[in-house]
């Protein structure tokens, strides 16, 4: 479960610390990768281990977007895509929730991403995606809602791009990161 956890966070990070309105990320120019003074480091966040969650949250750069973020980043994660861009060894019980793309379905949120059988055939996970939405295309109960054929496309390669960036800057975060720590801590009190 610290697992599945630790990758929800560290999917989110992007959008939610380095990518929020309230902090300015600066980027190497020879990788393009976060530079050190763009992500909390290890010293900063012991310094928070007796704050209270939101000025540990605050001092760490979180935006008071963080929700909305999370739920954006992850509505619409499968489990081959947490496999492809975060996590090899993710399991079917692997905490994530998502929007049930079957909408006939009275159960709106699943408690995991799910499978959602892509094509092996494709190499790239824009062509598995775009492929998924095109062999349900004529499923009016199948995606997002009110979305047509070519906005459901559009909504797959979004996404697909956005993990594309975000799975650039898990690796750095990854690393740098404690999942321990009282920010992370805090990021996971959903209470």
């Amino acid at each position: 479960m610290a697992q599945t956890i630790t990758v929800l966070i560290l999917v989110t990070i992007y959008h939610a610390i380095l990518a929020g309105p309230t902090r300015t990320t600066s980027f190497d120019e020879n990788d393009n990768t976060p530079t050190s003074a763009s992500i909390p480091t290890s010293t900063k966040e012991m310094s928070m281990s007796s704050m209270s969650c939101p000025n540990a949250l605050k001092e760490a750069g979180i935006t008071p977007m963080f929700a909305p973020m999370v739920t954006h980043s992850i509505h619409s994660l499968t489990l081959e895509d947490i496999r492809y861009y975060f996590s090899s060894n993710a399991t079917e019980e692997n905490g994530v929730p998502t929007v049930n793309m079957d909408l006939k379905s009275k159960q709106r949120v699943l408690p995991n991403a799910p499978l959602a059988g892509y094509d092996d055939d494709f190499s790239t996970p824009g062509m598995r995606a775009f492929d998924l939405v095109m062999r349900n295309m004529d499923r009016s109960w199948w995606g997002v809602a009110g979305y047509n054929t070519l906005e459901k496309i559009g909504h797959a390669l979004h996404m697909s791009e956005a993990w594309t960036n975000t799975a650039e800057i898990y690796k750095t975060i990854s690393k740098t990161v404690d999942p321990n720590s009282r920010v992370c801590a805090c990021l996971n009190d959903v209470e």
